[in-house]
């Protein structure tokens, strides 16, 4: 079974400027599951990326020096595809590498844009089918299997 792959024409695309804030804290990052209904969220990492290029992903990104992890996690989806979040759940955490946080949350609103500067693609998959799409990020198929497969709850 072939995916649904959605990829944008220039005219959704984010072209305005990016807000320069404080200097990027480059050891936290927030991702955000964004549920809808069935549907998870899911942006392909720019294939120039340095961590797991080509990868699917949830949106997210490094926190800034001065915002709590709620805000960076709202700010970079707001970013990388132009969508704002409601309420959010932490859902997880991981230190291996670095300090990462998983929120999800079922309230979003606004059209999405990608911003093809840190993302290829973006696709709204059945969060039950997860296991039929190749090169998702370790954490994300984990949290998207616990959410929509009650695994570990």
């Amino acid at each position: 079974m072939e995916p649904h792959m959605h990829q944008d024409s220039g005219d959704d695309v984010v072209d305005e400027p990016i807000e320069e804030g404080v200097e990027d804290d480059v050891n936290k990052v927030s991702k955000v599951m964004i549920i809808d209904g069935d549907k998870v969220l899911l942006l392909k990492r720019h294939r120039d990326s340095e961590w797991r290029p080509l990868y699917w992903d949830f949106p997210g990104g490094h926190l800034k020096s001065d915002e709590t992890w709620e805000e960076g996690a709202k700010r970079e989806t707001k970013e990388e595809i132009g969508l704002s979040v409601g309420e959010l759940e932490e859902i997880g955490r991981d230190g291996e590498k670095m300090d990462v946080k998983f929120f999800k949350t079922y309230t979003h609103s606004g059209e999405p844009k990608l911003d093809k500067s840190e993302n290829e693609k973006y696709i709204w998959i059945n969060g039950k089918d997860v296991d039929i799409y190749n090169k998702i990020t370790p954490n994300v198929l984990k949290m998207i299997k616990k959410e929509f497969n009650d695994e570990d709850k």
